[in-house]
């Protein structure tokens, strides 16, 4: 049974005020007593919605590197807004690794191997952030994996961990892998790694008659951070395909332009649920005083949604929390809790995930039931939460 304790401290005289550019973090000393995934997945021939059905770690194709994809994926996007500790919630200090973390590790490594290339991409994307020397196998394997999604997720991990080791191997990806989406990817990575031989590559799949190939293009100019692909991405402006269009708008709101960002932020409140989704996603990545707003709506009771339905519905306010996470807030931490007992699998796995952006390590207690869920996704997702939450205090150690 979770904790009622914890549910009360996750929204306990916890504030998020969206007219500012910090979000202050308060949390009742009672929870020192308690002592996923991104972003998205981008790849031809998969869809964002059917690989959510999947269990991807970070809801859509989009949220997978984010996933936070995703990001989370979760990836560091210009005007990300820190969480502030105001010292009255337990401190990030350096604490031994938890058994469930172990567990989760091993999991994650277990299902790396998997038939299904989206679990095995999910896998890969949840040690992202993670600081483990068991990380870098599942990244390598994927780096030669058949199937262009599990290359695509390994690559993009490779780049958001700066890991030199890969450069090789990406190098030649980046050359004369089957897939432009990969090649694309490699690019990023090596971007990362300081080597920008092949950025003139992305200013030709932009342009790719594959639409799939020019969504994820412009999702990596977006993630890289560097203004100087404005005018690119400003020159497609006219492009037709509803994906490339938003991811073109996504990619520009992470860059700064104040019109992309307006148009998030009004898809973050549109009346279709798989817009609203992919467009709560990127408002996780955006300053608190311009998505803050969107994301708090996205908190209450359904919207009107066409066709909806409770999932629908729960999924965006579940999704608005882990953007929310993102930024610093644990609004919508209460509410996640319960949901981590929801029946639907996808509610639980994103619930998960969600407070994978929020808890401290002593608060995972609250994600460990959900390691022996019946549902293999769920599983992953709640490991990739704990890998999450051990990979944020991790992060905070090391910064001080």
């Amino acid at each position: 049974m979770f904790s009622e304790k914890l549910m009360s401290i996750l929204d306990k005289n916890r504030t998020f005020r969206p007219n500012q550019c910090k979000i202050p973090r308060k949390i009742s000393p009672v929870s020192s007593a308690l002592k996923f995934l991104p972003h998205g997945l981008r790849i031809a021939g998969l869809n964002r919605r059917t690989l959510f059905r999947k269990g991807l770690l970070m809801t859509q194709m989009k949220q997978l590197l984010l996933l936070g994809l995703g990001a989370g994926f979760l990836f560091a996007a210009a005007g990300c807004v820190a969480a502030t500790d105001t010292g009255e919630g337990p401190p990030s200090v350096a604490v031994a690794r938890s058994a469930s973390l172990e567990r989760s590790i091993v999991l994650l490594q277990m299902q790396a191997q998997a038939q299904d290339p989206s679990t095995r991409a999910n896998c890969i994307e949840a040690f992202q952030s993670l600081q483990d020397p068991r990380v870098a196998s599942v990244i390598e394997q994927g780096l030669h994996d058949i199937q262009p999604v599990v290359r695509f997720a390994a690559a993009m991990v490779s780049g958001k961990r700066q890991e030199l080791k890969f450069k090789p191997v990406l190098e030649k990806m980046a050359a004369s892998d089957d897939s432009d989406s990969v090649r694309v990817a490699a690019t990023y990575a090596l971007r990362r790694l300081g080597d920008a031989t092949n950025m003139n590559f992305l200013a030709q799949t932009l342009v790719s008659p594959d639409a799939s190939t020019r969504a994820n293009t412009a999702f990596v100019l977006g993630l890289l951070g560097d203004p100087t692909a404005v005018p690119l991405l400003l020159s497609r402006r006219s492009e037709t395909d509803s994906r490339v269009k938003f991811e073109i708008s996504a990619a520009l709101a992470r860059l700064g332009d104040p019109a992309a960002r307006r148009v998030i932020t009004s898809l973050a409140l549109s009346k279709y649920a798989e817009d609203q989704w992919n467009a709560l996603v990127v408002c996780g990545d955006l300053p608190a005083d311009v998505a803050g707003n969107p994301l708090l709506i996205g908190l209450k009771e359904p919207l009107a949604i066409q066709d909806g339905t409770r999932e629908q519905s729960v999924r965006r306010q579940l999704l608005a929390a882990r953007s929310l996470g993102k930024q610093g807030s644990t609004q919508g931490g209460k509410m996640c809790v319960t949901y981590l007992k929801d029946p639907a699998p996808s509610l639980r796995g994103l619930a998960a995930l969600a407070l994978g952006e929020m808890l401290y390590p002593s608060e995972e207690r609250v994600l460990e039931p959900l390691l022996k869920d019946p549902d293999e996704g769920v599983q992953r997702a709640a490991a990739a939460a704990i890998v999450q939450v051990w990979a944020r205090n991790e992060a905070k150690v090391g910064r001080k």
